[in-house]
């Protein structure tokens, strides 16, 4: 295959990479089991890259062991393909991303890289809970979005419908989603964004049997009328002769007459943005204003002749190169061997090889423009979300953070399988979190025992099998519930230390949002607790020792709450003054430390803090006869069951349930309803635990 992708990358894309106009980047996100990666391989099939005979049944993106083995996304995966559209060809970067919420940082992180989103949606169970957090992390994000409303055939073969019935929920779904959008964007950009046939941003099929209708088809269908009642007729007609394909079953013709992968690219092409338009309008977004116009010039309009300027969308260890990252190039040329440099960490370092993504092969490229997608090795210390640009480059502004919409809710203990392996495990385990942010990695210093948080059950028990798959054996222990620390309002101004020795005036405040640049300057951030430290007093030296004993004091008081010990969330730490004494020639990280820290703690105590507990939210599926149990396995959990509503010929529960509670629910689940029921999670923040 890798030979394969090299002469497809050269052949078909190496011309197309500087053309950014025909750039398409593209995330395709749904609920779990809603169809995308079964959808992603037609497409991938439509530039000759997998057999369309094994379409839809392959899951190339899905190309790990372990999703293979569990059927699963559990990772972000790209690849590059070439989609003709009237005499022009463009290049659409793809992203595949995971479904299940344990994973939805990947989501995060794939759309921070992209300018539009396929977003797949099974047409029997509507928009689920999931739909609704992948879709409000790309209307953050400011990604265009393409509906795909898969699995009609289950309402023509399953359900029965006939056309008229099957156009009805189509609309029925489509209403929902854009209501859905209607939460998250502002009012005319809800005008210019709803999707619909006629604005070609709507597409129907299945992605299973391979067959879509987009636009194009329903204008061909209808002598080339687009009025409402034109296109309405075209649909229905269409519907009908489907229908009467799957009566036969000859559904196989089906991809002949309406390929999906034509009908899903026409819409990418004609509906994203490319990197130059897209640009203009998110750049402002999520990027402060740089100072030099020069570099503010090359983001706004993708210029490949700036300085150059990289986001780090993921990162993932390699036995021969070191680490390997997926990046989006915003501004200026990513060229093999140039130094660039860590804004957040200030270190330059020069990359091994630069290149293309394509599946789990990487194809390496001398050098690759503004708005496309890449991979660069051989960086040390870098992290997801990091930005990257060149090492002579000034004042370049800085990226806002990710906002990932779960956090870390669980802890697992673990060992090794070997006890002589003990003083082994810790380096690669520290290595191999920092590729995750949703994962947290500690030793308990009371009792040594070392302990792993995660989004859940399974993103743990996945984690887990990977670190046993390059060689580090651990056992996993019992789940543990992680506890947070809150403020419930705004602490005092507090002081801590005396002259002649450095003294500090901090204030602790609840985080509302990530803090503004222009306010002081970010010394520290740890995104998935809200938690910042931010400096006013401009005192602090950047990238200096005084600056990391400050943020190794703030990452102790995060870790270690004043009230059981638990880590803080949702804290800024504001250092309002700072004297800062090294007369001494054996002052200690200690006598800066210490006074900053004491200022710190003694401002969230006047903050009344709380210990909080994690809740999730529950969208459950069902038909009516399994209502009854269902409520009941809640009640039993100590969960809240906050709605029930028939939607179309199933039931919908809407509760809430600790997380503490929440362990073997899917199993129970499924065996309480001999697996009719579907469900889908996400987070439900966090609420005062009432502890013993």
């Amino acid at each position: 295959m890798s030979h394969l992708y090299k002469k497809f990358v050269n052949e078909r894309i190496s011309h197309l990479i500087d053309n950014t106009d025909r750039i398409r980047n593209c995330t395709v996100i749904a609920h779990i089991d809603h169809g995308k990666t079964t959808l992603t391989d037609s497409l991938i099939a439509a530039s000759g890259l997998l057999s369309k005979d094994v379409a839809a049944t392959a899951r190339l993106l899905d190309y790990d062991i372990i999703e293979q083995e569990r059927g699963i996304t559990i990772k972000a995966s790209s690849i590059s393909l070439v989609h003709s559209l009237g005499e022009y060809e463009y290049l659409v970067n793809l992203i595949d991303t995971p479904g299940h919420i344990d994973f939805s940082s990947h989501v995060t992180r794939g759309l921070r890289l992209t300018d539009g989103a396929i977003i797949v949606v099974d047409a029997i169970e509507g928009v689920m809970v999931q739909t609704e957090t992948v879709t409000r992390q790309a209307m953050r994000e400011l990604v265009k979005p393409v509906l795909f409303v898969n699995k009609i055939d289950r309402l023509i073969t399953e359900r029965r419908l006939n056309s008229r019935k099957v156009a009805k929920e189509v609309n029925r779904v489509v209403r929902e989603f854009n209501a859905m959008l209607g939460k998250y964007l502002d009012d005319d950009r809800l005008v210019e964004w709803e999707v619909s046939f006629s604005r070609g941003s709507l597409c129907v099929g299945s992605a299973l049997d391979k067959w879509g209708i987009g636009f194009e088809d329903l204008l061909r269908e209808s002598g080339g009328k687009d009025d409402p009642s034109s296109l309405e007729f075209a649909f229905l007609s269409m519907l009908e002769g489907i229908a009467e394909v799957y009566s036969k079953e000859e559904e196989k013709q089906l991809p002949e007459s309406y390929p999906v992968a034509k009908a899903i690219l026409d819409a990418v092409v004609k509906i994203v943005p490319n990197p130059i338009q897209a640009q203009q309008e998110r750049i402002p977004t999520f990027w402060s204003a740089p100072g030099e116009e020069q570099i503010r010039e090359a983001l706004l309009h993708c210029k490949p002749d700036g300085p150059c300027v990289a986001t780090v969308g993921d990162v993932q260890p390699d036995r021969h190169a070191g680490t390997v990252a997926a990046v989006r190039v915003f501004a200026g040329t990513l060229r093999r061997a140039k130094p660039l440099r860590n804004t957040r960490t200030g270190k330059s370092d020069k990359s091994l090889q630069v290149g293309l993504n394509m599946s789990k092969s990487r194809v390496a490229l001398p050098e690759v423009p503004a708005g496309n997608l890449a991979f660069i090795t051989g960086l040390r210390g870098i992290a997801v979300g990091d930005t990257l640009v060149d090492d002579d480059s000034k004042d370049m502004g800085f990226m806002k953070g990710l906002v990932y919409p779960t956090e870390p809710v669980v802890t697992f203990t673990l060992s090794p399988k070997k006890l002589s392996e003990l003083g082994n495990i810790e380096t690669p385990i520290r290595e191999f979190v920092e590729t995750d942010p949703g994962l947290e990695f500690e030793i308990n210093e009371e009792t040594g025992e070392y302990l792993l948080s995660g989004a859940g059950e399974l993103h743990i028990e996945v984690s887990v099998q990977k670190l046993n798959r390059i060689g580090i054996d651990l056992i996993l222990g019992e789940p543990i519930v992680v506890l947070k620390e809150q403020m419930t309002k705004d602490g005092e101004v507090a002081k801590g230390g005396e002259r002649p020795s450095s003294t500090f005036s901090v204030q602790a405040v609840v985080t509302q949002q990530e803090p503004d640049a222009s306010k002081g300057r970010v010394l520290d951030s740890v995104p998935h607790s809200d938690c910042y430290l931010v400096d006013t007093s401009g005192t602090i030296p950047p990238f200096s020792g005084i600056e990391e004993w400050v943020v190794e004091g703030f990452r102790s008081v995060v870790r270690n709450g004043p009230l059981r010990g638990e880590r803080m969330r949702k804290l800024t730490g504001v250092i309002r003054q700072a004297e800062i004494s090294l007369e001494s020639r054996e002052t200690s990280w200690r006598d800066v430390t210490q006074p900053f820290v004491n200022a710190l703690r003694s401002s969230i105590e006047t903050g009344t803090p709380r210990v909080l507990e994690p809740w999730v939210h529950l969208e459950i599926s069902a038909p009516g006869e399994h209502v009854g149990r269902l409520t009941a396995i809640l009640a039993r959990r100590k969960g809240d069951v906050l709605e029930i509503g028939s939607e179309r010929t199933l039931y919908l529960i809407v509760a809430e349930i600790p997380v503490r509670k929440s362990f073997g629910l899917a199993t129970e689940i499924r065996t309480a309803t001999s697996g009719w029921a579907t469900w889908g999670a996400e987070s439900g923040g966090f609420r005062e635990a009432h502890l013993d």
